[in-house]
């Protein structure tokens, strides 16, 4: 009977767990480069989303510098050619190579990716799931490494010490 009932709570939390990250805003394929005008269209959508409040928000600045050049890269492969069916081999395997690495980036910097970790708390040998956003990780990190620098500077020793 324990058994069953256990069995029946971990199937119902795998359950709930798949629905609520089904529900994840998380672009898979952000850029999809096929004509000129399209990409310039989806390349001012994650100039945008770059920006504070958007969706990638908090990419770092290596990786907001990586993706703006292959942005570029990828903007003058495409202007001399009307669509990447008139593109050159070569030129098409450049064209799906940055846009990859384009979208590997902005899925990892996503901040409504999902991440889920399994550790067992305090006193236990039972691991607990949690799932936060990559948003709520990186909010919760930067108000913690606030509060160290402000309890740092709130300890400076007395004159003479």
């Amino acid at each position: 009977m324990y058994m069953q009932k256990t069995l029946l709570i971990a199937v119902a939390f795998c359950a709930a767990h798949t629905a609520f990250a089904g529900e994840s805003k998380v672009v898979e394929r952000p850029l999809i480069a096929e004509t000129l005008s399209g990409f310039t269209a989806e390349a001012a959508k994650i100039h945008d989303q770059m920006q504070p409040g958007g969706a990638y928000a908090l990419i770092k600045p290596a990786d907001k510098a990586r993706v703006e050049s292959r942005l570029g890269d990828m903007q003058r492969l495409l202007q001399n050619h009307a669509s990447e069916s008139d593109l050159p081999r070569a030129d098409k395997l450049n064209l799906a190579n940055a846009q990859e690495e384009v979208n590997g980036i902005l899925r990892h910097n996503d901040s409504n990716r999902l991440v889920c970790e399994s550790r067992a708390p305090v006193g236990s040998h039972i691991p607990v799931t949690t799932c936060r956003t990559f948003g709520e990780i990186e909010q919760q990190r930067h108000s913690d490494t606030k509060a160290i620098g402000d309890l740092d500077r709130s300890r400076v020793a007395p004159p003479g010490h």
